[in-house]
């Protein structure tokens, strides 16, 4: 009797062993199961909690899809998510951001960072924020975003170079050559905020090669060469007076004068074109009056025995100028 209560007692225990590892070996078994559908149930209130937002707040929902992304980058949503919806809700955004009055640059700088993230040379984008920067910004003379503007513009260049064109552009008011120099002259404008007249003087020379019809082009380029002029006169009128005024003027002397009069009949130049390619465009009254007047005491300077020359340079250009230059028109549409 003892020993059946003992071996009883030892088949219990062992029992008492096998249960709970028989308990392990199902439950093991079960938690893949239980771990899948936790991850269902988790990317299913992800999903929901933009879904309930999707229209009512747009910019939520934008910060949901990209947290449901991050969490479920292959999800059952990810593709529409990532190449549908964002996307086209980011165009939307980036679009009421360039259209509000004024502009909101930072939302749209944003905005298109992330879509050149995702795709570094989306041409629309590249164009729009160098456009409306140039127009928002630097055309009020503020440099506040000038290193973006100089890596949309330079970026969009390239692109333009190579053949691409954009959607936001319509196709019969696209003009590939008066499109680079706009683009040309927004990298002048900078590089003149700089004071790097050099460069600017050789945006300004691709911009005028590409639309020679733009007297803006002109106008920049005699502003940079007044520059030059202004800074040769200086320094020529620093040299003694004696030396100046010597019967044999040393090397450098005479070299310091031929850089006066070179900077003076390049202003010459590009302001006698300026005036006649401007001569019909009321939009540069206040400016061309300005430029008329340097430009004529300038002249004297240079040609003081041909007081009627001026004005032939002028007639000359103004011959061949053609219609004015209409630029182009920027869409909004981004979102394809």
């Amino acid at each position: 009797m003892k020993k059946w209560l003992i071996v009883t007692a030892a088949l219990m225990a062992l029992a008492g062993l096998f249960v709970p590892l028989a308990q392990a070996r199902v439950l093991a078994g079960a938690q893949p199961a239980i771990a899948q559908d936790d991850a269902k149930r988790a990317e299913a209130e992800a999903y929901k909690a933009w879904y309930d937002v999707r229209t009512s707040d747009v910019p939520k929902a934008m910060e949901l899809a990209k947290a449901y992304l991050q969490k479920f980058p292959t999800g059952q949503y990810a593709d529409y998510l990532r190449k549908q919806w964002i996307p086209g809700q980011r165009g939307v955004m980036f679009s009421q951001a360039m259209n509000a009055k004024p502009p909101d640059i930072a939302k749209m700088i944003q905005l298109g960072n992330e879509a050149l993230g995702e795709d570094p040379n989306n041409l629309d984008y590249l164009y729009l924020l160098a456009y409306t920067l140039r127009q928002n910004e630097l055309s009020a003379k503020n440099y506040s975003h000038a290193s973006e503007e100089a890596d949309y513009t330079n970026r969009a260049i390239k692109l333009f170079e190579d053949g691409k064109v954009p959607v936001v552009i319509p196709k019969d008011k696209f003009n590939k050559n008066q499109t680079l120099a706009y683009l040309y002259q927004t990298l002048a404008l900078i590089e003149a905020n700089k004071k790097n007249t050099d460069k600017a003087l050789e945006y300004y020379s691709k911009a005028t090669s590409l639309d020679p019809a733009d007297p803006s082009n002109y106008l920049g380029c005699g502003s940079m060469h007044q520059s030059k002029y202004q800074a040769a006169a200086a320094k020529y009128q620093s040299i003694p007076e004696a030396d100046r005024t010597a019967a044999e003027p040393k090397p450098e002397v005479k070299a310091a004068l031929d850089d006066v009069n070179k900077e003076a009949d390049a202003v010459i130049d590009c302001w006698a074109r300026f005036m006649g390619l401007s001569a019909n465009n009321a939009a540069y009254g206040p400016t061309r009056t300005q430029v008329s007047n340097a430009l004529n005491d300038l002249y004297k300077y240079r040609h003081p025995d041909a007081p009627d020359g001026l004005q032939k340079l002028i007639d000359q250009y103004k011959a061949q100028a053609g219609a004015p230059s209409a630029g182009n028109t920027a869409s909004a549409n981004t979102s394809h």
